[in-house]
């Protein structure tokens, strides 16, 4: 069964290395990956396309993964969000997840623990992180 995934990052070489990890998941799934390189080219991408996974970085030009995050959430874009940032900045990361982000990755990535949150959310479950469920 085929999964696609969006990934919206301004850095080339980031992208390259992200179409390269999903072409090397074995998950039993295939992956189509798509790319936008900042917000503004995303929102077209998500309206016309039902993805089962958004890898988003924070800090882009033109509109940044917060802003296009929450214009997700307004047009009922309901879709698993990882949030990919080189900032480890705590107060971004609390935005971001209050925000509705699945995981909150750091860069440089540690593939493990991404190939885990990918796994997990496609699967429905809760992220790695999240508090217990009372």
């Amino acid at each position: 069964m085929s999964k696609r995934v969006l990934i919206v990052e301004d850095d080339p070489e980031i992208i390259q290395l992200l179409q390269e990890f999903f072409t090397g998941l074995e998950h039993g799934h295939d992956y189509e990956v798509e790319t936008a390189t900042d917000g503004v080219k995303a929102v077209p991408l998500l309206r016309r396309t039902q993805f089962d996974l958004v890898l988003l970085d924070m800090r882009m030009p033109r509109m940044d993964g917060l802003e296009l995050l929450k214009k997700m959430r307004q047009n009922k874009i309901r879709v698993p969000v990882l949030m990919v940032t080189a900032n480890d900045d705590a107060e971004a990361a609390g935005e971001a997840l209050s925000a509705g982000v699945f995981a909150y990755v750091p860069k440089p990535f540690d593939f493990p623990r991404l190939e885990h949150l990918v796994a997990l959310a496609l699967s429905g479950g809760p992220p790695a992180d999240a508090p217990p469920s009372t």
